[in-house]
């Protein structure tokens, strides 16, 4: 709430001090004397009244040097297609999610992978949990304290529980990503499949520990960097992962108006307009050049998968006061595009679109959904939807795009445009020579 301007105090449009003027006795000014004193006042009312005054001088909320580790934004969570995207389905990491009775096997999982890193590090188990229990009130500030309040009195079981989930996290992802890694005789074998459901579910945004839980496992350690290293490789890795690919191959309404006034795949096709994939993955590297009566519109290479629902609650979180909503922005984007199963393969194809959903309808369907309850970043792309909206409504553009789309769209519709110029001109030949042959 924004403090109110100078000169009187003033509550909504009606100033404390300004006059009421009665019609009834000759125009007098009438002043309001507040409080006002004709209605009795129960204690309990007081004290809501007073509270008003205590929030308005408590001012702006205070901002945090660093973002709390928090559940998802009710608006998301409600969502009953969205709840599946931000629950664990293998390994339960920190206390959001550690009773949950259906991640019960996940305890076990936990304690085999945090025995073999205590047998790999050079630092005996009990200076490691020491560690961890003599930091734990600084380890309990990176959470809400709304949803450690079952821990308030259990010091102990906290400390155990980030100890056990930092050793599992680094072991885990030290078996795939550690360079040095070998497996051994004794080493615990886990299958493929389960640790590629224990990695998705390391980037849940309810399924995380504070980055100081691993850094006190591995800083009294000769060997402690190499497992930071994999996990450095590990963030590294997937962050980059949909560039590697393309080298391999009322409100509702108001704003899916607001994202159906663009155009999709199919009517860009439509005005001459051809996509391509960018060649960075920064979601601000999104460009339109026009080339004569033809355009290309450049888009950043994106992965579309469990943890895309999580990015977009994670720009949602509260304590991000100064944020572009850069990912939700770029989904709305793409949902300006994408109106059908057709719009999501075409992006595919350009190397823009990564599906690790399932089917493109399934896709189509999801970005519709995610985009009802966002409020994207209007002018991120501004400038490149205004670019396109001139493309398609300039006629010396429109007329020879639509000539260019018939019949340059594939090779065969070339070869038949190239064949039946051929056929006219020899024919024309021959009406020639008949004409004009020599008596």
């Amino acid at each position: 709430m924004a403090p109110t301007e100078e000169g009187g105090g003033s509550v909504g449009a009606v100033s404390t001090d300004q006059a009421i003027i009665d019609n009834s006795t000759n125009n007098d000014s009438v002043g309001i004397d507040m409080p006002c004193t004709d209605v009795a006042l129960s204690c309990g009312e007081l004290a809501n009244l007073r509270s008003l005054d205590k929030t308005f001088k408590g001012g702006q909320p205070t901002l945090r040097d660093k973002p709390l580790i928090r559940k998802v934004p009710s608006i998301l969570h409600r969502n009953e297609d969205f709840k599946k995207y931000f629950k664990p389905k293998v390994i339960s990491i920190g206390p959001l999610h550690h009773d949950d009775p259906t991640l019960h096997e996940s305890k076990e999982l936990k304690l085999k992978l945090a025995s073999h890193f205590v047998n790999n590090i050079d630092v005996h188990k009990d200076s490691l949990y020491s560690n961890m229990k003599k930091e734990i009130d600084g380890l309990k500030k990176c959470y809400d304290p709304q949803e450690l309040e079952k821990y308030s009195d259990h010091d102990e079981k906290l400390a155990w529980m980030f100890f056990v989930d930092g050793c599992a996290i680094l072991q885990a992802v030290y078996m795939r990503y550690g360079q040095d890694y070998c497996r051994t005789s004794n080493e615990l074998v886990i299958k493929n499949e389960l640790l590629t459901f224990v990695y998705s579910d390391l980037f849940l945004l309810e399924n995380q520990l504070p980055f100081r839980v691993l850094e006190l496992l591995t800083r009294s350690s000769k060997n402690g960097e190499k497992f930071l290293e994999a996990i450095r490789r590990f963030i590294n890795r997937t962050v980059e992962e949909p560039q590697s690919h393309q080298q391999d191959s009322d409100h509702k309404r108001t704003k899916r108006h607001h994202s159906r006034s663009f155009c999709n795949v199919k009517e860009l096709k439509n005005a001459g307009i051809w996509l391509k994939a960018s060649e960075t993955s920064c979601l601000t590297d999104i460009s339109f050049n026009r080339f004569f009566f033809v355009g290309k519109l450049q888009l950043p290479p994106i992965t579309v998968d469990d943890s895309t629902m999580n990015l977009i609650a994670y720009e949602m979180c509260p304590d991000f006061y100064d944020n572009n909503f850069a990912f939700t922005s770029y989904m709305g984007f793409l949902d300006s595009l994408i109106d059908e199963a057709e719009d999501v393969k075409e992006l595919g194809d350009a190397g823009i679109l990564y599906n690790r959903l399932g089917s493109d309808k399934e896709m189509a369907k999801l970005i519709k959904k995610m985009n009802i309850d966002l409020v994207p970043g209007p002018m991120i792309y501004k400038h490149v939807q205004l670019q396109i909206h001139n493309h398609r409504n300039n006629m010396w553009i429109k007329y020879p795009a639509q000539f260019y789309r018939t019949f340059f769209r594939t090779r065969w519709t070339f070869f038949a445009f190239v064949g039946a110029i051929a056929a006219l001109f020899i024919g024309a030949l021959q009406a020639h020579y008949t004409i004009h042959q020599p008596k």
